[in-house]
C-alpha cells in the first residue's frame, strides 16, 4: 500500500486552507436591503450570506442586537453553537441552520418574536479576511387585532355606529367606509389611548339610510402593512322614520284633530238648537 510523503500532506493543507482563505477573503457578508417584518408571537428568519458563496462551517458567527444597548443574541464557533453570554430574553428563541453554514447561508431564526425583540441586529463573521465582515438587519414587530362595531343611537335621521380595536403596534389609523368602499366623514377625530404598550383607537361616524345598509370599519398600520376590517348590517328598522312619513303622519293626524273638532263643534250646535226649539 502506497502512502504519501509527510511533505506531500503538508503541501495538501497549505494549498487547501490557502484555497479557503482566497474563497472567503473575496466573500462579502450581505443582508435584506428592507426590514423584516413581523407580528407578535411569529417565528421568524434574520436573512444574512456570503456572497459570492463560501463555507462558514469552521468560522464563527456572532449575532447581536444594537439598541438600545449591544446585547447578545447568537454565537456559533468551533461547529457548534456557543451561547454561554446569550442574553436571557433570547435564551432558547434563536439558532442557525446547520445545513446551510457550508453554503454561506449564516441566517438566524428568532422563534416567538415579541414586541421587544424589535430593533436593529448586527450579523458579524469575525474571522472573515473581507473587508464586509459584517451587516445590519432591521426587525419591525407588530401587533394587531380585528375591530369591533357597535350601534350607539341615533342622530337626526342617522344612525350612530361606533368602531373600537385594541393591541395595535405601531399605532394605526382608522376609517369608516360605505358598500362602495368609499370614505365616510367621521364624527371628529379618532380617540387614541396607551395601554401597556399597545395602542387602542375608537372613532364614531353617523350614517344614513342606504339600499345595502352596509358599513365597513378598516384598522390599518401603514409601517408594519397589516390591515383589519369588520362590517356590520344596520336594519331597516333602527333608522329613524324619514322626514317625509313624519310629515305625512303629523297631517294625518292634524286632519284627524281638525275633524274631530268640527263633528264636535257641529253636535255643540246641533244640541242647542234642539234646546231652542
Amino acid at each position: 500500500m502506497k502512502t504519501f510523503p509527510t511533505s506531500a500532506v503538508w503541501c495538501l493543507g497549505i494549498l487547501f486552507i490557502s484555497v479557503s482563505l482566497i474563497t472567503t477573503g473575496s466573500s462579502e457578508v450581505v443582508g435584506p436591503a428592507d426590514p423584516v417584518v413581523a407580528l407578535a408571537g411569529d417565528d421568524i428568519i434574520l436573512p444574512c450570506s456570503l456572497k459570492p458563496n463560501a463555507s462558514v462551517k469552521d468560522m464563527a458567527v456572532r449575532w447581536t442586537r444594537l439598541n438600545p444597548t449591544t446585547e447578545n443574541v447568537h454565537f456559533y464557533r468551533d461547529g457548534q453553537d456557543s451561547n454561554e453570554d446569550q442574553s436571557p430574553s433570547y435564551r432558547g428563541r434563536t439558532s442557525v441552520f446547520n445545513e446551510e453554514l457550508k453554503k454561506g447561508n449564516v441566517s438566524l431564526k428568532l422563534t416567538r418574536v415579541t414586541l421587544s425583540d424589535a430593533g436593529s441586529y448586527r450579523c458579524f463573521i469575525p474571522t472573515l479576511t473581507s473587508q464586509v465582515n459584517q451587516t445590519t438587519v432591521q426587525l419591525l414587530v407588530g401587533a394587531v387585532s380585528q375591530p369591533v362595531i357597535s350601534i350607539v343611537g341615533t342622530k337626526g335621521w342617522g344612525v350612530v355606529l361606533k368602531c373600537e380595536s385594541g393591541g395595535w403596534f405601531p399605532e394605526p389609523e382608522m376609517e369608516w367606509l360605505d358598500s362602495s368602499r368609499t370614505i365616510l366623514p367621521a364624527d371628529g377625530p379618532p380617540e387614541r389611548h396607551r395601554d401597556s404598550g399597545l395602542y387602542a383607537v375608537r372613532r364614531h361616524v353617523t350614517v344614513d339610510q342606504t339600499d345595502t345598509n352596509n358599513f365597513t370599519c378598516r384598522v390599518h398600520q401603514l409601517e408594519i402593512n397589516h390591515l383589519k376590517e369588520t362590517e356590520i348590517h344596520v336594519p331597516d328598522d333602527v333608522f329613524p322614520k324619514s322626514q317625509v312619513g313624519l310629515i305625512v303622519g303629523l297631517l294625518i293626524a292634524a286632519v284627524g284633530v281638525i275633524a274631530a273638532g268640527v263633528y264636535m263643534l257641529r253636535k255643540h250646535i246641533e244640541g242647542e238648537f234642539n234646546l231652542d226649539v
